[in-house]
């Protein structure tokens, strides 16, 4: 009897499941994810976003690399029409950073947007805090809604 090669293997399960996800058999295991914004509303049941983590510290590992660090947003939605997104900005004015994180969706639930850390020039700091804003806003080819704004304080901590 032969035996399949490791290939061989790898080729028959990645064509199996072609035939068993594809429009012929359909069993839709796997459902795509809204990547562009359409026409659509949604209503915001709850926004968490801890501002009092939005602050500037020391790189890691010893860098003398200064870097903003900003917490993720949680966003729970209750209801969806269409392909609306979730856009969730942070601006730090005195420091030129603007930096933002957004997700297309068409179902209710929560979402998390995360925008992720930024490296600042050692040069650009050298005050003890800086003034920002905080905003996440649905949107839409519709409408524009802001559902949280808040104007913080960023920390500097050495």
């Amino acid at each position: 009897m032969d035996r399949f090669e490791p290939p061989a293997v790898a080729a028959l399960f990645v064509l199996a499941t072609l035939v068993a996800t594809g429009p012929l058999v359909g069993i839709g295991g796997f459902e795509p994810r809204a990547t562009t914004i359409g026409d659509g509303t949604a209503s915001i049941d709850a926004v968490h976003v801890d501002t009092a983590h939005l602050r500037v510290t020391d790189g890691r590992f010893g860098t003398a690399v200064p870097y903003l660090r900003v917490p993720d947003a949680s966003v729970a939605v209750d209801g969806v029409t269409g392909r609306p997104r979730l856009l969730y900005q942070i601006s730090v004015p005195r420091l030129d950073v603007s930096m933002t994180s957004e997700r297309v969706f068409s179902t209710a639930g929560t979402y998390r947007l995360a925008p992720g850390d930024r490296a600042l020039e050692p040069s650009s700091v050298g005050r003890e805090s800086y003034n920002g804003t905080v905003r996440i806003t649905v949107q839409s080819f519709e409408a524009s809604e802001t559902v949280y704004d808040e104007n913080v304080t960023v920390a500097v901590v050495e």
